[in-house]
């Protein structure tokens, strides 16, 4: 999708973060947006500033949890503009604990936003992306938990190698009826946010990659070098045990 002026864009977990930093860039795209978050208060205010910068933007308090909740976001993004060409799911959330110590509450909290959030988001945008006959673009903001499992964040680990195994198929079932809509995965490493207040990298640097995947089709988007080595070592053990006993 070279032209991102005067598409359409929907953006969870728009009120802070990689999604207000996604927002924002879209925006100065040209982009004409739908911001949504659980925090109505939030993304409320963070849509009037793009406003005032004359940014064409809606939002809409959401809790991606409610599948529901998520096709009204989807329906309103359509009812206000006409069409929706790109679909950013980015909300999500964290917490940490010893694998089996964690409450079956702990890892549904994370699994409910982080995985069932995403497939929410994607039963409800791509039909809608595929009905604007246009060409178009799925951005599925998962982590470098994505490839590399993270000590005491089992649950965030679990949805985020979901997300990517999610967008994968995806793709596939998009090619598979010669859809002109990408979908990319974006890994970022240690960003600084709400969520991770002691991270390096700007979510501004993890919408500068979002914008130019859009632009390149680019499935598989890391952000910066953060454990570069560990990935590549994982990968590479993979690969390398990929034997097995004939019987």
């Amino acid at each position: 999708m070279q032209r991102i002026e005067g598409r359409v864009a929907i953006v969870t977990g728009a009120a802070s973060g990689i999604g207000l930093a996604i927002a924002r860039a879209f925006v100065s795209e040209g982009a004409r947006v739908v911001m949504t978050d659980l925090d109505g208060a939030a993304v409320e205010a963070r849509a009037a500033e793009l406003r005032e910068r004359g940014g064409d933007v809606r939002w809409l308090a959401v809790d991606v949890r409610d599948p529901d909740a998520v096709d009204r976001a989807g329906h309103i993004a359509v009812e206000e503009f006409g069409a929706l060409h790109v679909a950013v799911n980015d909300a999500g959330i964290v917490n940490a604990g010893v694998t089996w110590e964690l409450s079956l509450d702990e890892w549904r909290q994370v699994l409910d936003v982080n995985l069932w959030g995403v497939i929410h988001g994607v039963r409800s945008f791509v039909p809608r992306i595929l009905d604007s006959g246009d060409e178009g673009h799925v951005v599925n903001v998962a982590s470098l938990a994505a490839v590399l499992p993270v000590r005491r964040l089992a649950p965030y680990t679990v949805a985020k190698h979901g997300v990517l195994g999610l967008s994968d198929v995806l793709r596939a079932d998009l090619a598979a009826i010669g859809a002109s809509v990408g979908v990319s995965v974006v890994m970022p490493g240690s960003t600084k946010t709400g969520m991770n207040p002691i991270g390096t990298i700007a979510p501004e640097t993890v919408a500068a990659n979002v914008v130019d995947a859009v632009r390149a089709d680019r499935a598989y988007v890391f952000t910066d070098d953060h454990a570069t080595n560990e990935v590549e070592t994982r990968l590479a053990t993979i690969i390398e045990s990929r034997r097995y006993v004939r019987s």
